[in-house]
């Protein structure tokens, strides 16, 4: 039994265990697209759900469930993710996560650690995973911040990085948000994404836009979903 079917197990173990001991804390519901400006790039159309329960005072599991359609390669992705989870106190939580990419061209699995800081007007999100790809071993980190100012108008900047065998992706992007509703928040973004693979390395814009209906004690669910479907503007 590999290391991701066991982790795996052991991470749904937990969710069955949460769902039954515990109380459902918060959730989320996902649409965006995106794409890149030129046109040897694709865009993409998503869709993601999230779900978390609380088990204990301290401890979580969050389940994530999205699909990805690409516009230029044909590259559609069902993404299904669980998330064990402590939360040190009001404002940090840890946890470790499992997830199974289906693709038309392949799967990919991926285990990885995350880290989030909530200080109420600024919060912190970092991952570090490694995935499983048709036998190579690859990896991917990413690091996000987001402020928000006193109008309910929030500033995000983040920066995403894939590298598996010889295909090395970057992703840095900025975006704005602003509340509509009380559960109901919309987005715009804007940024740069690189490939770079045997020798070719190529740069290329992008913009997106989508919204995220949210509820629950901390409006939504813990932890952003993991991916390369979830990293990349347009396929």
């Amino acid at each position: 039994m590999n290391k991701f079917m066991t982790a795996a197990i052991a991470v749904a173990t937990l969710g069955v265990t949460g769902a039954q001991a515990g109380e459902m804390t918060g959730g989320s519901l996902g649409l965006s697209y995106s794409s890149f400006s030129d046109g040897d790039f694709g865009d993409k159309a998503s869709i993601e759900g999230s779900v978390e329960f609380g088990i204990t005072r301290n401890f979580a599991v969050q389940a994530d469930l999205a699909h990805h359609r690409a516009g230029e390669t044909d590259l559609n992705s069902t993404n299904i993710g669980l998330h064990g989870i402590y939360h040190m106190d009001e404002m940090t939580s840890f946890g470790a996560f499992v997830v199974r990419e289906d693709t038309n061209f392949g799967n990919i699995d991926y285990i990885g650690l995350e880290a989030g800081y909530d200080a109420g007007i600024m919060d912190f999100e970092g991952y570090l995973a490694r995935a499983d790809i048709a036998s190579e071993d690859g990896t991917l980190i990413g690091l996000s911040g987001r402020y928000e100012f006193a109008n309910s108008v929030g500033l995000t900047v983040g920066y995403d990085r894939a590298d598996v065998d010889v295909l090395d992706i970057s992703v840095f992007s900025a975006g704005l948000d602003a509340d509509v509703s009380p559960n109901l928040n919309l987005f715009v973004e804007a940024g740069v994404g690189k490939v770079a693979a045997l020798g070719f390395s190529e740069t290329d814009a992008f913009m997106g836009i989508g919204g995220k209906y949210a509820f629950g004690a901390k409006r939504g669910a813990t932890f952003e979903q993991r991916g390369f479907s979830s990293v990349l503007p347009g396929l």
